[in-house]
Formats: C-alpha cells, structure tokens, sequence
C-alpha cells in the first residue's frame, strides 16, 4: 500500500516536472492579449458617456463595473480621477506578464 501511494506521488511529480519542462514560455512581447479584451474595450467605450475616452467613477458604477468602481484608485495611475483604456490594459499586461 505504502509502496503505491509513493509510487503515484513520484508519478505525479515527474509528469508535472515533464509538462512544465515542454511548455513553451512565450516572450512578454508576444503575449496574445486575452480573447475577452476587445469585449472590454466595447463595454468601457458605451460606458463612457461622455466620449472623453476615459471613465469616471460614476460611469463605471452606471455601467454596472463592480470591479473597476472597486479598484479604481489602483487602475488609475496618473491619479487624475479617470481610467483611461490604456491605464485598463497596462493593469492587464501588468497581470498576464506577472
């Protein structure tokens, strides 16, 4: 019994250690952006009532954005009470790359 359960364990190390071995690490630069990106950048440009290309707090929480109303102060960068689309996707590089 001891003697299967040590010997699935080692299995299941040396299969990880083969799958993480071949997995082709891609350059940041060549980081495909995420296929739900172009749906974001749709739904911040008709949350964006104004058309200034950025969002306020207030826009966003209108258009139901719990997460960038939640961290807002954390996306916007610059500190100028906007998010921009560039400030949204440098915080999702950011987080693809990290």
């Amino acid at each position: 019994m001891q003697f299967t359960i040590s010997f699935t364990l080692m299995s299941i190390l040396l299969a990880g250690g083969i799958a993480i071995a071949q997995s082709p690490s891609a350059p940041k630069d060549d980081i495909k952006p995420l296929k739900y990106v172009p749906k974001f950048s749709e739904l911040f440009h008709n949350a964006d009532q104004d058309g200034d290309g950025a969002l306020t707090r207030t826009e966003a929480g209108e258009a139901n954005m719990g997460r960038t109303v939640e961290y807002f102060n954390y996306i916007d960068t610059n500190q100028d009470g906007k998010v921009t689309l560039d400030e949204m996707r440098a915080l999702i590089r950011n987080r693809i790359t990290s």
